[in-house]
């Protein structure tokens, strides 16, 4: 047993384990309504499309977190207004919405000049999470998690109603 516990001797595995679990609650709240609602592509597609938020929140210094919310939130209106105002399918709107926002990132990012690894926001780095990310993952989860709860007869009327 004291061989497997090994790895959580060292602080970075740690933060990375604390990190983890802080996220997979909101996240599988959330990802039962999104499978509802048959948006199972949504998640992986603001996943990419928040990249332009946090590099401009990066240029201009503000948490990059801020960035990442503003961007994801154009997306997922801009989406929402281009499905009802267009005969465009839904899941082929947000191929292109993300798709294009993820390039618009991926040319920002190429223009800053920095010595932060923003590599490491586009990829990820779970193991160079700090106790001050897992503080901001922690407080994001508790709000997203308590609204989902709030919500939730709400949200289960909307995933099963079509005519919402």
């Amino acid at each position: 047993m004291e061989t497997l516990l090994l790895p959580f001797a060292f602080p970075f595995m740690q933060q990375a384990f604390v990190i983890s679990l802080l996220v997979a609650t909101p996240m599988a709240l959330l990802s039962t309504f999104l499978i509802l609602k048959g948006w199972s592509l949504m998640g992986d597609a603001v996943s990419h499309a928040v990249l332009p938020g946090v590099v401009i929140a990066y240029i201009i210094g503000i948490p990059l977190a801020i960035g990442a919310f503003a961007a994801g939130m154009v997306c997922a209106i801009g989406t929402g207004f281009l499905k009802e105002n267009s005969r465009v399918k839904e899941d082929t709107v947000m191929g292109v919405v993300f798709s294009g926002m993820f390039g618009l990132g991926i040319v920002l990012y190429v223009g800053v000049q920095t010595e932060v690894h923003l590599d490491h926001i586009l990829f990820g780095d779970m193991l160079g999470v700090t106790w001050t990310d897992v503080a901001e993952s922690g407080a994001i989860a508790a709000i997203v998690s308590a609204l989902l709860l709030v919500k939730q007869r709400d949200l289960l009327l909307l995933a099963f109603d079509q005519c919402l």
